[in-house]
């Protein structure tokens, strides 16, 4: 239960959003759904497929109306189904409101919809159309960068303004929205912010330092999202950004490399891991400071930006139909951070960038 507009495993099995609660219940292949009655008709036009009620179908308990366990109380009643099993994140509330009435509940091992990890056509060109939006977005971004000049204090400037991490991520957004894409969360940071990975960045940008920035949209209409990342030096990087950059490179070559259906993801990850340390890269504490690779190569992609499959010491076989960001980096805060990604569909054979993105990296 709940909205499909949050809950990624109702909108793949309903096939629409809304912002309101719902209620999916699946048996075998036979599907029912109960929407308030401001969504029923949308809900039986868009899903032919699915068996739709609104709560004034239903025999709700008393205590129960105006709650969702009511509806699913009131489904379950109306199907004779007493048993089922939800996902590890059905509220704990709901869950005991729904044993008092006398259903038995199970929760689900793992994904309650695995199937979604497995990506159709349709899907792949949805998601493909993200990345193409977010390679748009990051000409547009560095294109930008690459037109500033340099002040006396190496902040960048166009047209005599600060050019800030605020400004890009409003440019990259511009060309989001011509994408029909929503960019909420673009990643823009300098210099030391660039050393914490999922830090936005903010303020002025820097000549000769790192400038991070991943852009990773997600479309308004289908919810699919895209992810791609590149890291760009306006000026002249430090001998130590270049070695951080060169090894970044070396380590996406060497996933990239791995990847192919029956292939783990550890492999994929452990790959990337090698090639850094083969340059000369160290991860732990550092002055007391998580730096050098601190995090796995890469993740699924699909109605969330980060799912299954998972490129890292978690257990688990590619299979051809995944989609997955490959996406090394290296953060220190005494240089920066650097980062390069791109997202691949899994094949029999290897994979397929679904948009390419020039690396450029001194601007």
């Amino acid at each position: 239960m709940g909205s499909p507009q949050t809950k990624p495993d109702i909108r793949y099995r309903v096939g629409f959003s809304v912002p309101d609660p719902v209620v999916y219940v699946q048996q075998a292949s036979k599907k029912y759904l109960v929407v308030s009655l401001l969504d029923r008709e949308l809900a039986r036009r868009v899903a032919p497929d699915i068996q739709v009620y609104s709560p004034d179908a239903l025999r709700i308990p008393r205590a129960l109306r105006g709650a969702l366990s009511g509806w699913i109380v009131g489904l379950l009643r109306e199907l004779g189904i007493r048993t089922v099993t939800v996902a590890a994140d059905f509220p704990v509330r709901a869950a005991d409101q729904l044993r008092r009435a006398g259903l038995r509940l199970f929760v689900a091992d793992g994904p309650l919809v695995p199937e979604r990890a497995i990506k159709t056509r349709a899907e792949v060109g949805r998601i493909t159309a993200c990345q193409r939006a977010a390679v748009q977005a990051m000409r547009a971004a560095i294109r930008l960068i690459a037109r500033a000049r340099v002040d006396k204090k190496n902040r960048l400037r166009v047209r005599g303004r600060l050019l800030t991490s605020e400004r890009v991520r409003r440019a990259i957004y511009r060309v989001l929205v011509d994408h029909n894409c929503t960019g909420e969360g673009t990643i823009v940071a300098c210099d030391g912010q660039a050393a914490t990975p999922h830090g936005i960045g903010h303020g002025p940008l820097r000549a000769h330092q790192s400038i991070v920035i991943d852009i990773f949209p997600r479309h308004l209409e289908h919810g699919y999202w895209g992810d791609l990342t590149r890291t760009v030096v306006k000026g002249t990087p430090s001998p130590a950004l270049k070695k951080m950059y060169a090894a970044v490179k070396a380590a996406q070559a060497a996933a990239l490399a791995k990847i192919r259906a029956g292939v783990s993801g550890r492999r994929v990850h452990l790959a990337a891991v090698a090639a850094l340390a083969r340059h000369g890269f160290k991860t732990g504490l550092l002055e007391g400071k998580a730096q050098g690779f601190i995090h796995s190569t890469g993740h699924g992609i699909g109605l969330e930006v980060h799912e299954a499959p998972s490129l890292s010491l978690r257990p688990g076989r590619l299979r051809a139909g995944h989609v997955v960001t490959v996406e090394p980096g290296l953060y220190y805060f005494q240089h920066g951070g650097v980062r390069i990604e791109d997202t691949v569909l899994v094949t029999r054979g290897g994979y397929r960038k679904l948009a390419s993105c020039a690396d450029i990296f001194q601007v």
